[in-house]
């Protein structure tokens, strides 16, 4: 952000970045992306897991590129955040198998983890989210378990058009 911070007695990011927002000083990294996130129609977010989230990096992508007065506002989230109309897809790869990630497993079910990314953030910012395109145990893969999760992903891409939203509501996540 450039300029003079709007409260020098004390530093809120999250209303720092919205009033560099509105001012169009955010920098010129930001507003790049900013503008290739409103060109497309889909945004895929590939990661590997970490920690049950994203990486650093892409929570400070989403942190700086999907702020307030870009992605959304107040009111004007969730079903009314600014992204509306564009869909979001998570693909991400996992340490642990897939057993790991059921609800009787160590790491409990995926869905779990999804929660806060798929609903606190896509869908807050008024994104229409697909189901997770996830990769289990691929530390653990053989060269041929790997290519039949690209094959499957490619063979999932042709038809992506086609997939429903998920329901990103509490029952989808959490139901028993």
């Amino acid at each position: 952000m450039a300029g003079a911070l709007s409260n020098p007695e004390v530093f809120r990011y999250g209303i720092e970045i919205y009033e560099a927002y509105k001012k169009t000083a955010l920098p010129s990294d930001i507003l790049e992306e900013q503008r290739k996130v409103k060109e497309a129609d889909l945004v895929i977010f590939q990661f590997p897991l970490y920690w049950f989230s994203v990486p650093a990096i892409l929570k400070g992508w989403m942190d700086r590129v999907l702020c307030q007065g870009f992605a959304f506002d107040i009111p004007g989230f969730y079903d009314s955040g600014f992204l509306k109309g564009k869909l979001a897809l998570l693909s991400l790869t996992t340490g642990g198998t897939a057993e790991m990630y059921t609800k009787t497993g160590d790491s409990g079910d995926f869905r779990y983890f999804l929660w806060p990314l798929q609903h606190g953030i896509l869908h807050f910012c008024g994104f229409k989210v697909l189901a997770p395109q996830i990769s289990f145990g691929i530390d653990f893969s053989s060269e041929e378990e790997r290519k039949v999760i690209v094959e499957s992903w490619a063979q999932r891409l042709k038809s992506i058009w086609k997939e429903e939203p998920i329901h990103c509501t509490p029952p989808w996540y959490f139901q028993e």
